[in-house]
């Protein structure tokens, strides 16, 4: 089974929010605030042998569900997803996974080790956010899916979904050999004026080989990106 990455940053909840334009990530944060809907954060301060340094800052994963219903005017919907994530991002498992990223992580973390180190928290954290976001999926007006990036062509990336079908995707500009089999879940949302919106984000597969590794996260796509692809679609991973 193929589970979405559990948490986000203030960086991708702007992205969402305002998808193509250049809003700030603490404009995100403060825009979600002064809805009532500020996002629940989970603040790690790693430590090392000079004691403690810097302050690392993540988000459940809903959080995103969150945005994405703020901007499209969704607030009974957006307060219902607010809730479950506040919930998720006070979960000590949510904990765990934060303080093993802040130690541990770097730009390619191991889910493999992540969970094996953190008890099984990776997997228990993401299995939580799974079901959470099912029963928001109604109202989210997304259609969703996870799988395999078996092939990169060009500036279209297919991924193998769990059905077996081959689906086509917006590859990054410049793909590295590494994204080529990375595990990815995809929200394809449909927005205001004909144009369609493309969310990748990082997943994992917690029975998949032990060096398995996660995908960098996801970006927008360039105007000649989008020209070149063919379609309006705004953002790759």
């Amino acid at each position: 089974m193929i589970l979405a990455w559990p948490l986000t940053t203030s960086t991708e909840l702007a992205q969402v929010l305002r998808p193509g334009g250049h809003l700030r990530p603490d404009s995100a944060l403060r825009s979600l605030r002064d809805k009532g809907l500020a996002a629940e954060a989970i603040t790690v301060v790693p430590r090392s042998g000079r004691g403690a340094h810097g302050k690392v800052v993540w988000y459940s994963s809903l959080t995103i569900d969150v945005a994405r219903l703020v901007r499209n005017e969704r607030f009974d919907a957006a307060r219902a997803a607010r809730a479950e994530a506040s919930r998720l991002a006070g979960h000590r498992s949510a904990r765990f996974v934060a303080e093993w990223l802040a130690e541990h992580g770097g730009p390619d973390p191991d889910p493999a080790s992540l969970d094996e180190d953190t008890g099984g928290a990776l997997t228990r954290l993401a299995t939580l956010t799974a079901s959470a976001r099912q029963r928001l999926l109604p109202d989210l007006g997304v259609a969703t899916f996870a799988g395999r990036v078996a092939d990169v062509s060009g500036r279209v990336a297919f991924v193998l979904d769990e059905d077996g079908q081959s689906l086509p995707i917006p590859a990054p500009s410049e793909p590295s050999t590494e994204w080529s089999g990375a595990l990815v879940t995809v929200d394809t949302e449909d927005l205001p004026g004909g144009a369609t919106t493309i969310w990748v984000r990082p997943a994992f597969d917690p029975e998949a080989d032990p060096n398995e590794r996660v995908p960098g996260g996801p970006r927008l796509l360039t105007p000649a990106e989008r020209e070149r692809l063919g379609r309006s679609a705004t953002a790759a991973s």
